[in-house]
């Protein structure tokens, strides 16, 4: 936004303004109609649109249309008259109410909307006409003045030449007042809050109580000029009373008033009091907004670009321009007399900068950047001192202390100077930017890097820890003793007694600190480059509260770039001078109410949010299935920091605030159901006290189908999570019972094998024993003692395969395995005791392996007896000749094969015997055998079993795969 900065006059110290203009904002530069809405929004009317202005920004409506009147009604809703349409604005749209033929006059009531026209007078709500009052019908004679009071809800009006107002009261006209005499008299409302009777007598004009006639105020005229404005009882706080191109602002506490007198007016367009009591005036030039408060200013043409001030013992103002010169000022006559001083080059002096001092016998010392310009209020000299930033005059040596290159210089009354220079270059890191002293006289010095202090007594430099930590740009120790210092990061405060360094700003000075004064033990005021606050020191002092008041380009402090520790104080005046104009604040006049700000939420979801919704707060219901929320909102007025800050959250989704910011919207995604509430605050300019700031809030209700809620996924996944895990129990369950029971059938039938298995052919035991036998009858004892051996040895071994077995059969690992070499002996045990059986040799049996590793290969156990029983039994014996029976072990790739190879009668011809004999018991070895492998196969090993007939005997091959 371009501001144009002014003063009133080119030599007068007067109130500040700041004028708008179409570069500012404004649709065309002829205002015609100005209003502050009850929000606190200044909307101006031009003949060529309409603009809202909220302090900050301004927002066009009604392009092209010449604009004559802005009112608002009870409800806060905006009606703006253009030559022959009326709108409304109700804080989203702008509504056109209705057309006029002819000019006319209209009056805003609470609901309703009067107009007068070619004398007569309609009643309007919204786009329709109620009632119409028409002459000769029902009134007589031309009206010639209307007034509404909105507290009363009266429409009230006079018609020439009779002594009577009338109202009109539920459509009829009544007799309100009547009053004697000829003299023409009008009503007003005054400020839309009192009836007032306007009395013209010659050029003098009294304002009256329509009952008793008593007069509020009068105001004497000559020549259409004011003379003056006697008050008696103001029936309003404050009136704007505007008289061609003057302006008095009347008062109902004091009974005064103040004239302002606005030259740069062309015309006597309208002009208001804002809520802070300054002044907007419209002008043919654009709009201006008038400051009422403690500054003032001096017009730039006298002082511009002041880097310094100081005031000498003659009672003359001296100041230094930077690269200008340095001048006596008469601030009373606004003129300013030039004092040359040498300067390098055999030229005069032009480089100046801040910090100018006053030593005891009254002279002056102004730093530059070629050393030191001293001022006997006669003749200058300068000492080449090289660049100095600030002087001081120090009460403990009598001399002037001023800044140098890594420490500091001292010149006292002869002009004797010595020179203190850090030699470590750490603890004074560049040009001291600031000096004080404490309480025992030691020197405080501030500059870019730290805060460093010269002891006296020690004669050294040391670093103050615990204070500010990005560099000191000004130290101000105040009446009690204390230090006040700021820089980069904020106002900081030093208790000299407990010697604590604390920063009490809470964060509002956002620009670097530049200066920092005191008025006693009531005030201390701190400049930045932008702006200026005030502080209440005596609250701080007595009951620890940070009260500060904030003067900035809003509310009239219009001076750029406050010169560093330039602060001027002369009593109640504080000179301030800056690049661009000196302002003078009277701090007499300055109090910590808070200036006018208000925050509003704008906008929902890019639509305007209206008057109604923000006065009323009614919930807004959201569309259904719209759950995302695009918040905008905004600060109105100007008590507001140079960058209006913002912090915001939305009930039942954010726990707490959000930081300040200055982002004007807030964003939320994929909410869920339900009522909420969204909040918006905004930080006053100056006073950090939580209680000050104003806060703006939006009832919502969001509505969405249970598909479309943000966890409706999540409940979904949840669900199906729980109804898989629900069929997953009943077909784990229906799992586990049907493997509990292939369990116990696989059991079964183990049992059932391990029974069989068990039971050793009888016939083979009592043969075995029967031969025993008949060895110790033929008294050959140790042979029948051999085959005994071999006999329990075989039972044994018989029973630990079997015990092996049973856990491979029931999931064992396979440690339950027996080796190849296990198996041969158990299978060599078998067939001797076999042959034993017979009186003649029967066969002869071969056990063979491919190599020696196979003996270390495991397979399961039992597996391959009874196949060699079966080919003994039935195989060999039935033979009649000497049989013979292989068993050859061979290595694979992919496991071991065995195969057992007989010479016997074949697998036919057994099986013809076996339908031929009387068995005396059934042998079920192969049946047994094929279960078990089918068993073992179920869990997971790989046996194959395949029988080949030969041309003599069978030949059986068993695989044992990996």
């Amino acid at each position: 936004m371009f501001l144009i900065f002014l003063t009133f006059s080119v030599f007068a110290q007067q109130r500040p303004y700041i004028n708008y203009t179409t570069h500012s904002g404004l649709p065309q530069i002829q205002v015609r109609a100005i209003h502050q809405d009850h929000l606190g929004y200044i909307w101006v009317g031009t003949k060529s649109g309409l603009v809202k202005f909220n302090g900050e920004e301004f927002e066009n409506y009604l392009p092209n249309q010449s604009i004559s009147q802005i009112e608002s009604d009870s409800k806060g809703r905006v009606y703006v008259k253009t030559y022959d349409q009326l709108y409304r604005f109700d804080g989203r749209d702008m509504l056109l109410l209705t057309d006029f033929k002819n000019p006319a006059a209209v009056i805003i009531g609470n609901k309703e909307y009067w107009i007068l026209s070619e004398n007569c007078l309609f009643q309007y709500q919204d786009t329709f006409e109620i009632k119409r009052f028409v002459p000769d019908v029902d009134f007589k004679g031309v009206i010639n003045s209307v007034a509404y009071v909105k507290d009363k809800a009266g429409m009230y009006f006079t018609i020439q030449d009779l002594n009577q107002i009338f109202s009109i009261v539920d459509g009829k006209i009544g007799r309100e007042i009547k009053f004697e005499g000829a003299k023409n008299r009008k009503v007003l409302a005054l400020k839309g809050e009192v009836i007032v009777l306007v009395e013209e007598e010659n050029e003098d004009i009294h304002y009256l109580n329509p009952v008793d006639k008593s007069n509020y105020f009068s105001v004497y005229r000559t020549n259409n000029q004011v003379d003056s404005i006697k008050i008696n009882h103001l029936p309003v706080k404050d009136y704007l009373y505007v008289n061609d191109y003057s302006f008095y602002r009347l008062d109902s506490v004091t009974k005064s008033f103040t004239k302002f007198d606005l030259a740069f007016i062309k015309a006597p367009y309208p002009a208001i009091l804002d809520r802070d009591n300054n002044i907007w005036a419209g002008s043919d030039n654009g709009l201006y907004q008038i400051f009422n408060g403690p500054i003032s200013n001096f017009p730039r043409s006298f002082m511009n670009d002041f880097w310094t001030m100081i005031k000498g013992d003659d009672g003359h103002f001296y100041g230094a321009v930077y690269k200008d010169a340095l001048y006596r000022l008469d601030m009373k006559s606004q003129t300013k007399e030039e004092i040359l001083a040498p300067g390098p080059f055999h030229r005069k002096e032009t480089d100046y900068y801040y910090g100018a001092s006053k030593d005891k016998k009254g002279f002056l010392y102004f730093p530059t950047h070629y050393g030191l310009v001293k001022y006997n209020y006669k003749n200058t000299k300068k000492f080449d001192t090289g660049i100095s930033l600030i002087t001081k005059y120090d009460s403990v040596s009598n001399r002037i202390i001023f800044g140098q290159m890594n420490g500091l210089g001292f010149i006292d009354e002869k002009e004797n100077i010595e020179i203190l220079i850090d030699s470590s270059k750490q603890l004074v890191p560049s040009h001291p930017k600031t000096i004080d002293f404490d309480e025992e006289g030691n020197i405080w010095i501030g500059t870019n890097g730290c805060l460093t202090k010269y002891d006296r007594k020690k004669k050294c430099f040391s670093k103050i820890e615990g204070g500010p930590k990005y560099g000191v740009f000004s130290i101000h120790k105040d009446v009690k003793g204390n230090f006040w210092m700021g820089g980069k990061d904020g106002l900081w405060f030093y208790n000299s007694q407990n010697k604590e360094f604390r920063r009490v700003d809470d964060g509002i000075i956002e620009n670097n600190i530049a200066g920092i004064i005191s008025k006693s033990d009531e005030l201390l005021i701190v400049g930045t480059s932008l702006e200026v606050f005030a502080m209440d020191l005596a609250s701080f002092y007595s009951k620890g509260n940070i009260r500060m008041k904030l003067f900035n380009f809003r509310n009239g402090f219009l001076s750029e770039e406050v010169c560093q520790n330039g602060f001027l104080l002369d009593k109640d005046l504080l000179y301030v001078p800056s690049t661009t104009c000196t302002s003078v604040i009277d701090l007499a006049k300055v109090n910590f109410d808070t200036d006018f700000y208000d925050v509003r939420i704008t906008s929902l979801n890019d639509k305007g949010i209206s008057y109604s919704d923000t006065i009323t707060r009614s919930v807004i219901c959201m569309k259904k299935g719209c759950n995302e929320l695009d918040l905008s909102f905004e600060a109105i007025g100007f008590g507001l920091p140079t960058n209006p800050m913002f912090k915001y959250k939305l009930d039942g989704v954010d726990r707490i605030w959000s930081d300040w910011t200055k982002k004007k919207y807030a964003n939320y995604r994929n909410l869920a159901s339900g009522n909420y509430c969204f909040h918006v605050m905004a930080r006053p300019g100056g006073n950090p006290n939580v209680t000050t700031q104003k806060e703006d809030h939006l009832h919502l209700k969001i509505s969405l189908p249970f598909y479309k809620e943000p966890r409706f996924y999540q409940h979904t996944l949840i669900g199906f999570v729980i109804l898989v895990l629900i069929l997953g129990f009943f077909v784990h369950s229906r799992m586990h019972i049907k493997m509990k029971m292939l369990d116990r059938e696989r059991k079964i039938k183990f049992l059932e094998i391990a029974t069989l298995q068990a039971q050793l052919n009888p016939h083979f035991v009592f043969n075995i024993l029967s031969s025993v036998q008949n060895l110790i009858s033929l008294h050959k004892p140790e042979k029948a003692n051999e085959y005994l051996i071999k006999f329990s040895r075989l039972i044994r071994a018989y029973m630990e395969a079997s015990i092996k077995s049973s856990k491979v059969l029931l999931g064992a690992s396979v440690s339950s395995e027996i080796t190849i070499k296990e198996e041969v002996d158990l299978l060599q045990m078998y067939i001797e005791l076999e042959q034993v059986k017979h009186k003649e040799r029967k066969f002869d049996f071969e056990i063979k392996l491919d190599s020696d590793d196979l003996q270390n290969k495991t397979i399961p156990p039992m597996i391959l007896q009874p196949l060699v029983e079966n080919a003994i039994k039935h195989g060999l014996e039935p033979a009649d000749r000497i049989g013979f029976l292989q068993i050859h072990f061979s290595d694979r790739e992919d496991g071991v094969e065995c195969i057992i190879r007989d010479n016997g009668i074949g697998r036919e011809r057994s099986q013809q015997n076996k339908k031929d004999s009387i068995k005396l018991y059934q042998s079920r070895g192969l049946e047994l055998i094929n279960k078990k492998i089918e068993i073992l196969n179920d869990l997971d090993y790989k046996i194959k079993i395949e029988y080949k007939d030969l041309d003599e005997g069978t030949e059986v091959s068993v695989t044992f795969t990996n």
